[in-house]
Parts: C-alpha cells; sequence; structure tokens
C-alpha cells in the first residue's frame, strides 16, 4: 500500500499545479475578454482529463512491475504499459472530439491544461530532485 500512497502523493502535487495552470488560463480568459462558460468547463474538463490520465497511468504502472518477476515477463509487462498508454490517448482524444463538436466546452481551454501537465511533471520532479526514498 506505501507504493500507491507515493503515487497518490505525486498525483496530488500535479493536481495543486494543474489547479495553477487552470487558474492562470481563466485569468488570461478574464482579462481578455472572452470568459464564458464554455471556457469555463473547457478548462475545468482539462484539468481533470491530465490529472485522471497521471493516476490511470501511475496505477497501471505500478501493478505491471508488481507482475514483472522475471526478464521474460518484464518485456510483456512494457507492450502491455504501451498499448494501455495508447488506449488512454485514444479515450481522450475521442472524449475530447465529441466535446468539441457537441461545442459543451472551449477547444483551447481544454487542451491548454493538458499541455502543462507536462510541464507540471517536470516543475514538480525539479523540486523533488534527490528526494527518492531509499526504502
Amino acid at each position: 500500500m506505501h507504493k500507491y500512497r507515493d503515487v497518490l502523493g505525486q498525483v496530488g502535487r500535479l493536481a495543486a499545479v494543474e489547479a495553477v495552470c487552470v487558474a492562470v488560463i481563466l485569468a488570461v480568459y478574464f482579462f481578455l475578454g472572452g470568459m464564458t462558460v464554455k471556457v469555463l468547463l473547457g478548462a475545468l474538463i482539462g484539468g481533470a482529463m491530465s490529472v485522471a490520465h497521471f493516476l490511470v497511468l501511475s496505477v497501471s504502472v505500478c501493478k505491471a512491475l508488481d507482475c514483472a518477476k522475471s526478464e521474460e515477463e518484464a518485456a510483456r509487462v512494457r507492450v502491455s504499459i504501451q498499448a494501455s498508454a495508447s488506449m488512454r490517448l485514444l479515450v481522450m482524444a475521442v472524449i475530447l472530439i465529441v466535446l468539441f463538436k457537441m461545442g459543451v466546452c472551449d477547444p483551447v481551454a481544454a487542451l491548454v491544461p493538458l499541455l502543462c501537465a507536462q510541464l507540471a511533471l517536470k516543475f514538480i520532479g525539479l523540486f523533488q530532485g534527490g528526494k527518492e526514498d531509499a526504502q
């Protein structure tokens, strides 16, 4: 259970940085005079999707690593992780395309938080530096 506590800690840190990114996006739209309900929904959906994606990724990698006990299994697990990543990205793309086609949310406001997630992870890693557990 300790490993999932670490995963949830990482997800919590990502969620906090994503919340700041969403707030910045909404502030930019507000000051440019383009703040609408679609922008609000887009930013919230994009932020939630990026955090959910990272959570599912982290948990699936932890579970896959638990299953890999030999070198032969490790290769199979690697393929499984890659397939899972492709499937997650496909599902996210379909969801976003449907939302955009239905006019539910602003595309830019929804996509920017997804892009910010990568920057957020690098930002979090920068401050964690060498704070790995020696257990």
